[in-house]
């Protein structure tokens, strides 16, 4: 129990990390990001809808195909993990403000959001999409 709590701690401070560096560093400096998030931050750009939804039916529909594949924990830890992510970007993407400097933008966009991944990795959650190694299926 202790370890599942150790677990969701680090699924929250990684999705959390993850968004703001998303919503804070990346999105003002119209900065592209990888995967699904990145697919919505493109459309963000081209159409001006929201990522944080976008994010979150992408993912929704991602791990609905995923459910008969991933093991029953990996499922857990992504069904709280999708939502988290969905709903940090949400509550943040309106606190858009650039640093000026794409460059320094990018690099700690890109240490902030490898650093929410790895906390979410680590637990064995997924953020939706094809991340999950394939050796670990059960």
């Amino acid at each position: 129990m202790k370890l599942f709590f150790k677990d969701l701690f680090m699924i929250i401070v990684g999705c959390l990390s993850y968004a703001l560096a998303l919503t804070l560093l990346a999105i003002p400096n119209h900065l592209a990001e990888g995967g699904v998030p990145g697919a919505a931050v493109i459309l963000h750009y081209a159409f001006g809808w929201s990522p944080g939804i976008v994010t979150f039916i992408l993912t929704s529909i991602i791990m609905a195909i995923g459910y008969k594949y991933l093991p029953k924990r990996a499922i857990l830890f992504s069904i709280l993990t999708t939502p988290l992510i969905s709903f940090f970007i949400y509550s943040t993407e309106d606190l858009v403000t650039s640093l000026g400097d794409p460059l320094t933008s990018a690099i700690f966009a890109g240490v902030f959001i490898g650093l929410g991944s790895g906390l979410i990795f680590r637990t064995g959650s997924t953020m939706g999409g094809n991340e999950f190694n394939s050796e670990n299926v059960s």
